[in-house]
């Protein structure tokens, strides 16, 4: 089961949320479902208030990237080099990523601050 650890002054300074998830899904949609304040535009990345900075827990993940959110953390000058290339990179973060487009695994752990 992924777990995802929520952190943020937004939501009460040093207080988080934990969440779990057994299919997967974006970051965005289990934020709405566990009612997390992250914020959020549009829903497609566009806008990218929802660039939050991810940091996995445990064993190394394997970390995949649409194009769109490619171009659109590099536009942001958050996309680090060992990302740019293509497919799955092994990750040991922090990184940003867009909540909407970041893809939480059934096996992924990290925090998400906010």
């Amino acid at each position: 089961m992924g777990e995802v650890q929520f952190i943020s002054p937004r939501i009460g300074g040093d207080w988080s949320i934990s969440c779990h998830n057994h299919h997967p899904i974006s970051l965005l949609k289990m934020a709405r479902l566990w009612n997390v304040p992250l914020p959020v535009s549009c829903g497609k990345g566009a806008c990218r208030a929802c660039t939050v900075k991810v940091v996995p827990q445990g064993k190394q993940q394997q970390l995949s990237l649409t194009t769109f959110e490619k171009e659109t953390l590099h536009a942001l000058g958050k996309l680090p080099a060992v990302l740019a290339g293509e497919g799955k990179k092994p990750w040991v973060g922090p990184y940003w990523r867009l909540a909407c487009q970041c893809i939480v695994g059934t096996g992924d752990q990290f925090f998400v601050a906010f």
